[in-house]
């Protein structure tokens, strides 16, 4: 019979890492929790360069694109191979070769990890607030936003993590809001632009609330985001995109400005609602595709309780009955399945000139394409079904 903390390295994780033991006992929430602070070297090895460095290579890239001078085609293991090509040499190339490994990181990392539940915790986020790869231009900034945006909050605020992934350029070019224009500002009234209401709307439906909010509040929202950019020299709202004057959003006014863009993130993110769906999706995520009703319900008490903190929401679902249950009622995604794999055996999969594999790597990326789940891009705003 299989350990029962075996519930909590597969419920809770990606399951066992070849060469350790289950440990005594049963689930416990303290250790489980433990991992959000602790250590963890294997994952670190993972870690991809921030985006103040990417920037630079962004710009380097888009000069030696404009100039012709990257391969059309760059063939992966050429990429992936020590540097003994003219083209693979262009310094414009050097972007691709730090996205390739970013799509590697998608498996390879939770593969090696010690605490499996922070990149449970990682994707869970990463796919609640999603932004997929939809352009080459998106491409450059995808694993910053999971790195920077999401990693850093997974143990704080939900009101802290929502504000962190509005103000990164990954959800802006997602959701096209740097085409949102006030029709009252001066760009708006010059050119005749007018609202894009993308990342209004998804940020009402998606990323918080769920219901309860009107056509009205999304546009009213719309107007206060007008303008809102974030670039290399950081985060802004630009005052002759900016719709001048009050808005009127949930039963509130804001004016203008990144204060009062944060302060109705900070007012959403307290709602009844927006904890009931941070309860749902959680519960959803690691129990059951229709979870308890009390369960749920407990977790979004502790959600307001706390100030919208994680860390006492996860503690709730842990020491839950249906934590420990050994019923499994959840199939893992193509991501789980293939990281669990690859931990369960030892590897990480970009080992190459394995029996049986030829002279490439294992293919992880294209190994999920296969069953569905194409790294970093979710066919819809909601991201992967559940």
């Amino acid at each position: 019979m299989e350990a029962a903390s075996l519930i909590e390295e597969i419920r809770f994780g990606y399951g066992p890492r070849a060469g350790t033991t289950p440990a005594p006992g049963g689930l416990e929430p303290d250790r489980v929790l433990a991992q959000l602070t602790a250590p963890d070297p294997a994952a670190a090895d993972w870690n991809r360069p921030p985006l103040a460095d990417r920037y630079a290579m962004i710009a380097q890239y888009m000069i030696d694109k404009k100039a012709g001078k990257l391969p059309k085609n760059p063939d992966v293991a050429a990429m992936q191979a020590p540097d003994t090509s003219v083209e693979m040499n262009v310094p414009g190339m050097q972007l691709k070769k730090m996205e390739l490994m970013d799509i590697q990181s998608y498996v390879a990392r939770p593969a090696v990890a010690a605490a499996g539940f922070v990149e449970r915790l990682v994707n869970l986020w990463s796919n609640r607030i999603n932004v997929s790869n939809t352009s080459d231009n998106l491409s450059h900034y995808l694993m910053s936003y999971r790195d920077e945006a999401i990693r850093p909050n997974i143990a704080g605020r939900y009101a802290d993590l929502l504000k962190a992934t509005i103000w990164h350029p990954a959800m802006q070019i997602y959701l096209t809001q740097l085409s949102s224009i006030g029709p009252h500002s001066p760009v708006g009234k010059n050119q005749g632009k007018g609202l894009n209401e993308n990342l209004a709307r998804e940020f009402l439906e998606l990323h918080a609330m769920g219901h309860g909010y009107t056509q009205t509040d999304v546009t009213e929202l719309a107007k206060l985001l007008a303008g809102m950019v974030t670039d290399e020299t950081g985060a802004r709202v630009e005052k002759k995109r900016a719709e001048p004057g009050d808005k009127h959003i949930l039963g509130a006014t804001y004016g203008e400005g990144m204060d009062q863009i944060n302060a109705l993130v900070e007012a959403v993110a307290h709602r009844q609602e927006t904890a009931d769906a941070v309860a749902f999706f959680m519960a959803r995520h690691f129990i059951a595709d229709v979870p308890p009703p009390d369960l749920v319900q407990a977790l979004s008490a502790a959600y307001l309780a706390h100030d919208t903190q994680l860390v006492p929401v996860y503690r709730t679902l842990l020491q839950h009955p249906s934590a420990a249950d050994r019923n499994r009622q959840k199939v893992r995604t193509p991501q789980e399945y293939a990281a669990a794999t690859l931990r369960l055996v030892g590897l990480t999969g970009m080992e190459q000139k394995l029996p049986g594999l030829g002279k490439k790597n294992v293919g992880v990326p294209g190994a999920l394409a296969r069953m569905g789940q194409v790294p970093y891009k979710a066919l819809r705003p909601d991201g992967w079904p559940e």
